[in-house]
């Protein structure tokens, strides 16, 4: 066979695979596709409790009425004749507090919180890389630099948490993802 010839029948099949794949296309007649929705994944509405269920507005005021006086029979009345005391005031407290043998409770001012002490470095390059790996897998963390018998060191924490336990938790994770010994403090 001729070079000539090989390049006519590559080139006759080459044509040929083309009618093949694009005549069908051109002869074919665009079908409407269905689109009907046949079912649907949204749950039926619920039925509305019929209107004869709902009280009143007259009753519904009646009844506040009377919870707001202690009329509903759940309410503990004191025995007459006994000492009633308002708890809230301090003077009433320390009369509890000595009849009853005990210390009175000590006012608590303003919340008090826990942070987790991840680590304490002297360089701040390395706290810093601490800082950023520990924000880079989701917590809040900070940098606060403090001194320790004249030495400036700084302090890498976590937090703060309201509660001991989820300080608690946290600092178990990072020891464990980390290799760290954090501990829980006080804030502030």
């Amino acid at each position: 066979m001729t070079e000539e010839l090989k390049k006519r029948l590559i080139g006759a099949a080459v044509l040929l695979s083309l009618a093949v794949i694009f005549i069908p296309m051109l002869i074919e007649e665009d079908r409407p596709v269905d689109q009907r929705i046949y079912f649907s994944n949204i749950p039926q509405a619920p039925e509305a409790p019929p209107m004869h269920q709902f009280p009143a507005p007259d009753e519904i005021e009646q009844r506040l009425q009377d919870v707001a006086f202690g009329d509903d029979g759940s309410s503990i009345q004191p025995d007459e004749g006994a000492e009633v005391l308002d708890l809230n005031s301090p003077e009433q407290q320390q009369s509890v507090a000595v009849k009853t043998n005990q210390t009175p409770a000590k006012t608590r001012v303003g919340l008090s919180s826990w942070m987790v002490q991840v680590a304490s470095f002297s360089s701040q390059d390395n706290a810093n890389k601490v800082v950023s790996q520990l924000k880079e897998a989701g917590y809040d963390t900070f940098l606060e630099s403090a001194q320790v018998k004249n030495l400036k060191v700084f302090r890498v924490r976590v937090g703060p948490e309201i509660s001991k336990k989820n300080a608690d938790r946290i600092a178990a994770e990072i020891s464990s993802k980390f290799f760290l010994k954090p501990k829980v403090v006080k804030y502030p």
